[in-house]
């Protein structure tokens, strides 16, 4: 009888698995059915294919960097505010006529400082990651609101040529191949992975976890700056709303992608690739069919509160740890 109850278990823990992985692309699948069809078959033109894939290239390179935060059990919420800070620096180097090799090593070095300060505060003095990161997405919309409110500043002509498809295609596979090395392959993501499992266990089986953790802030520092390049030669200048909404976009692509926002064993890559074209394809056909604005808000908001609640971990009492 033992034996039976183990294998009924084993297999509900294997269906469970596999609805984990296969569900994600179905939502793509599904999502691209209804818009095409609804949206009177303007989803799948070439100019909006082109689009959605511009929008997806620097969510995603967020979301990699990102799911090495949220796989600890971390929580951030400053993705938009230091991508803002970073075109604003990056604009900012570039106009000083530097190459543009020094202009990419700038767009990651100021997200980089953010971060760093971003875990520095989290893991060594102990404040909420949730309080830190909130923090710090107010003090850098303070200063590109302070710094952009009564002067305009654009990229220098020589940058527009880096707004092509061919070399954010490329970043993207770069970053991701990296990104899933040291993921799933390296100790760096097993120890995250365990931590978000259970800490006390990690650090009894002799993880680190301050150092894991701060090295997980320093990789999703410079991907946020990697995007933060690409964001910049895209939309050619900066304004006070360069970046913003872009930590719902990215906390949305990885529970889309099926990533539970409490960490541990079932946090994969490839979930933040597949989530962050999903989320891009959502709003996307929302506006397609002539949604507003401000109502794609509130509807990303449900979808995001519905999905947590589903893959959220609980305790026996059902409060979320």
């Amino acid at each position: 009888m033992k034996d039976l109850v183990k294998t009924k278990q084993s297999g509900i823990r294997n269906a469970n698995e596999i609805l984990q992985k296969v569900v994600p692309f179905l939502g793509i699948i599904l999502m691209i059915i209804v818009f095409q069809v609804f949206g009177e078959g303007k989803l799948l033109t070439k100019g909006n294919i082109n689009s959605i894939i511009n929008q997806t290239v620097y969510v995603a390179i967020m979301a990699f960097g990102a799911i090495f935060v949220y796989s600890h059990g971390g929580m951030d919420l400053s993705y938009g505010g230091v991508i803002g800070f970073s075109v604003l620096i990056s604009i900012l180097v570039a106009n000083t006529g530097v190459p543009v090799g020094v202009v990419f090593l700038s767009s990651i070095l100021a997200a980089l400082a953010w971060f760093l300060l971003n875990g520095v505060v989290s893991v060594y003095l102990k404040v909420s990651p949730f309080i830190t990161s909130l923090c710090i997405m107010y003090m850098c919309r303070g200063i590109l609101n302070t710094a952009c409110a009564s002067q305009k500043y654009s990229i220098p002509v020589y940058l527009f040529e880096y707004d092509n498809l061919t070399l954010k295609l490329c970043l993207l596979v770069g970053v991701y191949v990296v990104c899933y090395i040291l993921f799933e392959k390296t100790s760096i993501g097993k120890a995250n992975k365990a931590i978000g499992g259970n800490p006390v266990a990690a650090q009894q089986a002799g993880v680190n976890v301050r150092k894991t953790r701060m090295i997980a802030y320093i990789i999703s520092g410079i991907t946020v700056g990697v995007a933060a390049f690409i964001l910049m030669a895209r939309a050619g200048s900066v304004s006070t709303s360069t970046g913003q909404g872009l930590e719902m976009n990215v906390i949305t692509a990885l529970v889309l992608g099926g990533v539970p926002l409490s960490g541990g064993s079932r946090v994969k890559m490839v979930g933040a690739l597949v989530g962050s074209f999903s989320v891009i394809l959502l709003r996307n056909g929302l506006i397609i069919m002539g949604v507003n604005e401000r109502v794609i808000e509130g509807i990303q908001g449900l979808v995001l509160l519905v999905l947590v609640f589903l893959t959220y971990v609980k305790n026996k009492d059902g409060i979320l740890e």
